[in-house]
């Protein structure tokens, strides 16, 4: 159910580097959409989505997005196989190089190929740190926030922890999500209302997506009206 209220937005800063973003199962990818569309929303330059577990769903991207237009600037890409995964990874960081600079790059589900592989398990090992060293290479040559996500938190997908500057924790708590840093400062996104807290809900995210919108629209004006030279 939607709702008037405005919502407390306070979704995190990316910051140029690897962010690595553990999310509770029950919020599924629908966070990582929201950072993704925030960024595109007050960025220039497009946003690149690679996905290794199936959860690229640009359905719900498009139900999201406050506007059409946010979604051309998102390519989409996914890989079934490790062998797929990684030649994704490697092509976007050769490609990048070449084309305009992004703003973002979204990596889910890193890990899911190289576990359910058919080939050895050193080889799925070996695929595994190329495909972080093609993340970690987007990030330093581009100097952007590469997003990641993985299946698992174990002894397989620690390199992907090692890699990642930020790491971020989105979980479910009585009063909405929550994204917690590495330091322990924590972002809680809520609906504040007369009668309580409101649960997050798909309808919740649309509507701080809306309003994040709508301030970087207002922001945008209010600098093309400055006289030149103001601050």
């Amino acid at each position: 159910m939607r709702t008037t209220h405005q919502p407390t937005v306070q979704l995190p800063e990316l910051t140029p580097g690897i962010t690595l973003v553990d999310v509770d199962a029950d919020l599924g990818v629908t966070p990582v959409q929201a950072l993704l569309l925030d960024h595109v929303l007050t960025r220039d330059g497009p946003a690149y989505w690679v996905d290794g577990a199936n959860s690229a769903n640009t359905t719900r991207l498009r139900e999201l997005a406050p506007a059409d237009r946010v979604l051309t600037r998102i390519d989409v890409a996914r890989g079934f196989t490790a062998h797929q995964h990684t030649s994704l990874l490697d092509r976007l960081a050769g490609r990048l190089n070449t084309e305009v600079s992004p703003s973002l790059v979204v990596a889910t589900g890193v890990d899911s190929t190289y576990r359910t592989s058919d080939i050895t398990d050193d080889r799925a090992e070996q695929l595994f740190i190329r495909a972080i060293a093609s993340i970690a290479r987007i990030a330093r040559v581009h100097d952007i926030p590469v997003i990641v996500t993985r299946c698992r938190d174990d002894e397989f997908s620690r390199p992907l922890r090692r890699a990642a500057t930020t790491h971020l924790h989105c979980r479910v708590t009585p009063f909405g999500p929550s994204f917690k840093d590495r330091t322990g400062d924590t972002e809680t996104l809520v609906y504040h209302t007369s009668d309580g807290w409101i649960q997050t809900t798909l309808a919740y995210w649309q509507d701080v997506l809306e309003h994040r919108a709508r301030m970087h629209e207002a922001s945008t004006l209010e600098r093309a009206a400055s006289p030149v030279g103001t601050q």
